[in-house]
């Protein structure tokens, strides 16, 4: 079974597993070194989203809501998810939340108890482990904390898997592009996407974007930034979307390293820098190469991942 009978119980019971004293830590490793990332996309039930951070991935209700790192919110909601630093009704709102609102809290983690002990339960072959006491868990193999409570907890913990970029950036070879798809050379560079994908080239780049998801699904080729519009908050900064399957190239650079850059580096003769954070559903990434200026690639991350890494490696130096 993908969740084990005893994380059924613990949550019964209101409680976790005995705490493992320990004052020693080691790094999370990465999800290359543990296990091959793999997308379980049949965890999710129907009229569920899923919600990607860093490794990991989640699938709530379509109705809950959602709340990224650095941003507040409160209201009537029978289900929350926050990312990162995200806070739902703090002090300072003078709010209160709703009674037996389900909310779930991932954050990323560098370093985590070096002898955990026995994991508390397996979700889909990934070892959880309560190292203090539940609901706080810690996903060593997806580099992750994870805070649940409220009456769905046992569900949403059932969907618990690898995220799209964790597939996207792990380790080893990537697949051969099939035969099928085409290919598209813009700005300096040449990419592979599946066939079907629609393919526009627009003066700017698209107005009141999110890191959370694409804008548009389909392959984007921006030629300038984006108007300086005034915009609405974005639907996918309060509320889970269905994820978008997509490439937007910008011919300028977009992107900010502030945070580090992962992922292969160079791929064919191009310098790439994949942003570190945000780590949501878009893979962001600044290309460079001899004698062109550096532009910026966004890749949507859907499914299981798969097409999104054949994407990224895919890229090439082109003669335009």
């Amino acid at each position: 079974m993908a969740f084990t009978g005893v994380m059924l119980s613990l949550l019964l019971a209101g409680c976790g597993g005995p705490a493992h004293q320990t004052s020693t830590t080691s790094s999370a490793p990465s999800s290359s070194t543990t296990r091959p990332a793999k997308v379980t996309t049949e965890t999710t039930p129907s009229g569920w989203l899923p919600v990607s951070y860093g490794d990991a991935q989640l699938s709530v209700p379509s109705a809950w809501a959602l709340i990224s790192s650095g941003a507040a919110e409160c209201g009537p909601n029978t289900g929350v998810v926050i990312l990162g630093s995200g806070q739902w009704c703090p002090s300072s709102m003078n709010a209160q939340a709703r009674p037996n609102t389900s909310i779930v809290t991932l954050k990323t983690v560098s370093s985590y108890p070096e002898r955990p002990g026995s994991p508390a339960f397996i979700a889909n072959g990934i070892p959880v482990y309560a190292p203090g006491v539940a609901p706080v868990y810690v996903v060593p193999a997806l580099g992750i904390e994870l805070t649940v409570s409220g009456p769905s907890q046992t569900r949403v913990l059932q969907t618990l898997t690898f995220s799209p970029r964790a597939v996207a950036l792990a380790a080893g070879s990537p697949a051969p592009v099939p035969k099928s798809w085409r290919w598209i050379s813009f700005a300096g560079i040449r990419f592979a996407v599946p066939p079907h994908w629609a393919v526009k080239r627009t003066p700017t780049a698209p107005s009141c974007g999110t890191d959370l998801v694409l804008s548009e699904a389909g392959v984007d080729l921006a030629a300038g930034p984006a108007l300086p519009v005034s915009c609405p908050l974005p639907m996918a900064d309060v509320r889970q979307v269905a994820q978008v399957p997509g490439v937007e190239v910008d011919d300028f650079s977009s992107a900010s390293s502030q945070w580090g850059c992962v992922g292969p580096g160079n791929i064919d003769g191009l310098n790439i820098c994949i942003e570190a954070m945000p780590a949501f559903g878009v893979l962001i990434a600044e290309t460079s190469s001899a004698g062109h200026r550096p532009i910026t690639m966004k890749i949507g991350m859907f499914g299981s991942g798969g097409d999104g890494r054949t994407i990224l490696y895919s890229m090439r130096r082109s003669g335009e």
